[in-house]
Parts: C-alpha cells; sequence; structure tokens
C-alpha cells in the first residue's frame, strides 16, 4: 500500500490535532500548579507574619519578664530590712518590761511608797 500526500495530510492533521490536546492538557496541569503555588506562597506570606507578631509578642512578655524579675530583686532586698528591723524590734522588746510585769511593779512602789511615809 502506498502512502499518498491526501494520507500524510491528514495523518499531520491529526498528530497536530493530538499535539494541540496535549498541549491544551499541558497548560491545564500548568495553571493548576501555578495556582497551587500561589496559594503555598500566600500560606508562606501568611505564616511569616504570624511569625513576626509572635516574634513582637515574645518581646513584649520578655520586656515583661526582665521588668517583673527587677521588681523582685527589689522586692527581696525591701524584704531584708524588714527582716533586721524586726529583729531589732524583738530585741527590743525583750529588754522591756510587758504590762503584767509594770502594774505588779506599780503595785509594789505604791506600797513601798506608803510604807516610807509612815515612817
Amino acid at each position: 500500500m502506498e502512502i499518498t500526500k491526501q494520507d500524510l495530510k491528514k495523518q499531520t492533521e491529526d498528530i497536530k490535532r493530538h499535539n494541540a490536546v496535549l498541549y491544551e492538557k499541558f497548560e491545564g496541569k500548568i495553571d493548576i500548579i501555578s495556582e497551587g503555588w500561589d496559594i503555598t506562597k500566600e500560606k508562606v506570606d501568611a505564616t511569616f507574619e504570624m511569625v513576626g507578631k509572635l516574634n513582637e509578642k515574645t518581646d513584649g512578655l520578655s520586656n515583661k519578664a526582665d521588668a517583673t524579675l527587677e521588681m523582685v530583686g527589689e522586692m527581696k532586698i525591701d524584704m531584708e530590712v524588714v527582716k533586721s528591723d524586726i529583729s531589732f524590734i524583738k530585741n527590743s522588746l525583750k529588754q522591756k518590761v510587758d504590762k503584767d510585769e509594770f502594774i505588779s511593779l506599780e503595785k509594789r512602789v505604791i506600797l513601798l511608797e506608803n510604807k516610807l511615809k509612815r515612817v
């Protein structure tokens, strides 16, 4: 069987149609990949934005923690002063007479004074 020019034209047209269909399919797949890439890029950008916000919040928390530690340090120093003052007051109170002892001594002094007035 001999191949005619018309057969070649028909075969060429079939190949062109087939190539056109393949090209359309390929182009559709490329468009899908491109759309997927755009969505992925948006998600990555959103993720970086969220990470930036989290970094800002972390910095703020770090600053607050530093300030809190500084305040705790100052309070510790103040508590040492309070402890020292309380210790001093306790020692001072030990040297003083309590109310019951004072009343007892007062009665004894009155009795002694009364006895001295009679003598």
